[in-house]
């Protein structure tokens, strides 16, 4: 994977963009700075009672769809916490997207996404060498390792993936043990985002 240089600064200090989602995606409340977010650079700040997995995943970008995902898997009860970290090629910034569920009847989720200092390699159109080296990297996983990827990134846990794919749940931990570790993820999150990024799973 491409080496990443990051300098952190007062950008860094900002308290991001919030929304609150209750439990059937739509945005309940939203701070002014959510209202400002623009589809282009940030996460496209959808307004108040508007569905907000819906729109993402009507929309194209990857991290869009990445999102929506993780959404309907804190509020199906498969994750308590996500956080993607991905950039904008317009501005050469990277950004964290992060949600938690709310606890409580009917409790929905939080919603924050701020600008982290710095500009990412990924930023930069990919030359031939990176779409190779991305190629190499998926490759690395086993037939069986890619399906276990494509159905994490359909928001299912280890116990809901070994159901669908009539294997051990011992096993699916450990594919998915694999999965993170050959795509150089910290996370089974991480790894999904990057699958969606590079176009490895098929979308929505």
């Amino acid at each position: 994977m491409a080496a990443r240089e990051v300098v952190r600064d007062d950008l860094d200090l900002q308290r991001g963009a919030i929304a609150i989602l209750d439990p059937d995606g739509i945005v309940t409340w939203a701070d002014e700075a959510w209202a400002t977010l623009k589809s282009q650079t940030d996460l496209p700040g959808v307004p108040i009672g508007k569905n907000l997995v819906e729109t993402y995943r009507k929309r194209d970008e990857p991290i869009l769809q990445a999102v929506a995902n993780a959404i309907v898997a804190l509020f199906e009860g498969k994750a308590t916490y996500f956080e993607i970290e991905h950039g904008a090629r317009s501005e050469g910034r990277s950004y964290l997207t992060s949600a938690a569920a709310l606890r409580g009847d009917r409790a929905g989720a939080v919603l924050i996404h701020r600008v982290v200092s710095g500009k990412l390699r990924a930023n930069v159109p990919p030359s031939a060498d990176a779409r190779t080296q991305h190629s190499d990297v998926i490759e690395r996983l086993t037939p069986r390792e890619r399906q276990v990827l494509e159905v994490m990134a359909a928001g299912l846990d280890n116990r809901a993936i070994a159901a669908k794919l009539r294997i051990e749940y011992t096993t699916v931990r450990g594919h998915v043990r694999a999965v993170i570790e050959k795509l150089g993820a910290r996370s089974r999150l991480e790894a999904v985002a990057r699958a969606y990024r590079n176009g490895w799973v098929p979308k929505g």
